[in-house]
């Protein structure tokens, strides 16, 4: 998802987590969304981030929960650290808190700044799963699931969940669009397939997408294939040419064409631990994969 890879042990718990230096440049995030509850845990420096067109300007030790399915971006400055940590729900035990956030009966209207009284400690439960991660003793996923579980209980206890005032019709739309992408990325789709599997005229469709995600059905759609082939170069023996194909590209020429115009190398070094260069396109548009 962003410049260092999110490390996944999908074997394990559906618990991701990466670490942004930004020292290079400034870059945006173009808007995405995903089923998994994300965490942005700010460290140095500042960076803007909107979630469902609301703006949260994030300085150090500020903490920002963006639930699932919320078209989110942002807009990062020079020299900002932070952590971001993405989780599916299920390892959350409040059942109902779990329905709620997942069908978008409840959202969040604000962040936790480094002033309010309980940030540090809300904070801290973040840390201790990626420390808990990071360290990957035995016993670590309990370790997770537990601080993950007291920081929700802590952001229940005062509130922090309230009634979604996103449209029904909206929501929808956004999780039938995620459904689709999952399920289907890996076929010759485009914007008027995606569009007539959810009975829209495509027109329509397009207007409806760029409005909710920032940028065109086939932008997204690139990226999206791009992380997933990332993935399986970080994870699988697979050769690039079968990558390609598992991941909707009908040509090895094109996919490599299309990896190297968005990381800056080609997919043999990426997968040698080459480090991406600096694109030249002004911004950087992430679409995220699911965890499970």
């Amino acid at each position: 998802m962003f410049a260092d890879e999110f490390k996944i042990r999908y074997t394990t718990i559906p618990y991701a987590f990466c670490r942004e230096n930004q020292h290079g440049s400034p870059f945006t995030l173009f808007a995405h969304q995903h089923k998994e509850v994300e965490l942005i845990a700010m460290l140095e420096g500042e960076a803007d981030f909107y979630v469902d067109s609301v703006l949260y300007k994030l300085k150090g030790g500020d903490l920002l929960v963006v639930p699932p399915y919320c078209i989110h971006r942002g807009h990062v400055n020079l020299d900002t650290l932070y952590e971001c940590v993405c989780f599916d729900l299920s390892l959350i035990w409040d059942a109902q808190l779990r329905e709620d956030l997942e069908n978008g009966v409840l959202t969040v209207n604000r962040a936790l700044y480094s002033e309010d009284q309980d940030t540090s400690e809300m904070s801290r439960c973040v840390q201790n799963s990626v420390r808990a991660f990071e360290e990957n003793a035995p016993g670590w996923e309990m370790e997770v699931i537990g601080n993950l579980s007291l920081l929700f209980a802590g952001l229940k206890r005062q509130g922090f969940f309230v009634a979604s005032n996103v449209a029904a019709h909206n929501l929808l739309f956004e999780k039938k669009v995620s459904d689709y992408i999952y399920e289907h990325f890996f076929e010759p789709i485009t914007s008027r397939t995606a569009a007539e599997a959810l009975f829209l005229n495509n027109s329509y469709f397009c207007r409806l997408f760029k409005k909710n995600y920032g940028c065109c059905f086939a932008e997204y759609l690139m990226e999206y294939r791009i992380e997933r082939a990332k993935y399986l170069l970080n994870n699988t023996k697979d050769s690039v040419s079968d990558i390609a194909l598992k991941t909707g590209f009908n040509s090895f020429s094109f996919f490599s064409k299309s990896f190297k115009s968005l990381m800056g190398i080609s997919p043999s070094e990426y997968r040698r631990g080459i480090a991406p260069k600096k694109r030249n396109a002004p911004n950087r548009y992430r679409a995220s994969i699911a965890l499970s």
